[in-house]
């Protein structure tokens, strides 16, 4: 079978580059399918277009189509060039999927969405965000009653796009039953496997005094609040120290924010070639995000048997922590939050016990093993 997934480009570091990569990897070594990878965004210079490694029997077709190029436009002149982009993109990539005998096209939710119901082919989407991301994302950036009014709209444009498609694949139950709430008959909830299903961590013991955040530097994933949090902890707990590894467009204002916060034990550590090393070696994960599609972080955390705290945001925290398996906080709440990671501080045997049991979860759940054959049977249908 010949298969096409549709992103937007592979040379970030994200959680959608890492899980696409991993699971084209398992798909060409464990089965006959031929396997595209189409991306729209040009990689930007002196870039490896892989950040990933990436198996040579999978192809990658660059478009170059670059939505980002309009951005800073205003309003209605950004609106008729995006339209214009989403023009030559559809041609692009109907023309790819005649020319190639296509047979299914896979989308990770990208621009492709709003006319994936029309191609060629049979089309999958896979969403590794919560349905209302949209309005999330707009609200996060954009504080008032219009753009909210457009968040609202482009949340029901999406849900219109998907109605159609041969199946759409959620990561979350309680995503599956928003869509589902929706008006969608078509979803399937199958969860991210673990990226670090096959590497071996360095560390061989956890011992350091460290509290660890792991995510893009966005408004998203809420590391001000975090920030916010560990100030009355530094106080109480000088021997211990806040890592938050990861790049993104907010790292200056994190940086500020540590200054002005007078933070002598907060590190905005950057990129790791070894995030496992990272999980390892810290005593305990905190997953400060204001909203999430799953949170592969946090199931890597527990995949390492790092005791773990989270924001019971939409959506998957609360899926993932169930049954006793990490300690979750009213979202947003940071005075709660600095409380519970005191508390997991100061209780080392319960930390340890319930990272113990949300290992042998993650372990069990969340493996290439029980992960891959659920999008076999998907894609053989």
């Amino acid at each position: 079978m010949r298969i096409l997934y549709c992103i937007p480009h592979l040379f970030n570091s994200g959680g959608m580059e890492r899980v696409l990569t991993q699971k084209v990897n398992w798909l060409a070594a464990h089965t006959p399918h031929e396997i595209t990878i189409l991306t729209t965004e040009p990689v930007p210079t002196g870039t490896p277009k892989c950040y990933f490694p990436l198996s040579e029997k999978v192809q990658v077709v660059e478009l170059d189509i670059d939505f980002n190029a309009d951005y800073t436009k205003p309003l209605l002149p950004k609106y008729y060039a995006h339209m214009r982009r989403m023009r030559m993109y559809k041609r692009a990539l109907t023309e790819y999927i005649v020319q190639h005998k296509v047979d299914l096209c896979i989308s990770l939710g990208g621009k492709e969405i709003a006319f994936l119901r029309h191609l060629p082919c049979r089309t999958i989407a896979e969403m590794h965000f919560a349905m209302d991301q949209r309005r999330q994302l707009i609200e996060a950036n954009h504080k008032s009653l219009f753009w909210s009014l457009v968040g609202e709209v482009r949340t029901r444009q999406l849900v219109q796009a998907v109605k159609p498609l041969e199946r759409l694949v959620v990561l979350t139950d309680a995503d599956k039953a928003a869509w589902e709430k929706a008006g969608c008959t078509n979803v399937t909830v199958i969860p991210n496997p673990c990226a670090l299903n096959s590497r071996k961590s360095k560390v061989e013991s956890r011992k350091t005094k460290t509290v660890l955040a792991v995510g893009r530097l966005h408004e998203q994933k809420g590391f001000d609040l975090l920030l916010q949090a560990w100030k009355p902890i530094e106080k109480h707990y000088p021997e211990w120290q806040l890592r938050i590894v990861g790049e993104g467009p907010k790292r200056a204002e994190l940086e500020t924010q540590v200054r002005e916060l007078t933070l002598r034990h907060a590190i905005i550590a950057g990129r790791t070639e070894n995030v496992a090393d990272e999980y390892s070696s810290a005593s305990l994960f905190v997953l400060s995000s204001r909203y999430e599609g799953f949170s592969l972080v946090l199931a890597e955390a527990m995949w390492c048997g790092t005791p773990c705290v989270a924001f019971d945001c939409p959506q998957g925290p609360a899926e993932l922590l169930a049954d006793g398996r990490g300690w979750l906080v009213e979202n947003g709440d940071v005075e709660k939050l600095t409380q519970r990671i005191v508390y997991a501080i100061s209780h080392p045997d319960e930390a340890k016990a319930r990272a113990a049991k949300a290992q042998a979860f993650a372990q069990e759940t969340y493996s290439e093993a029980a992960i891959m054959p659920q999008w076999e049977k998907i894609i053989c249908n």
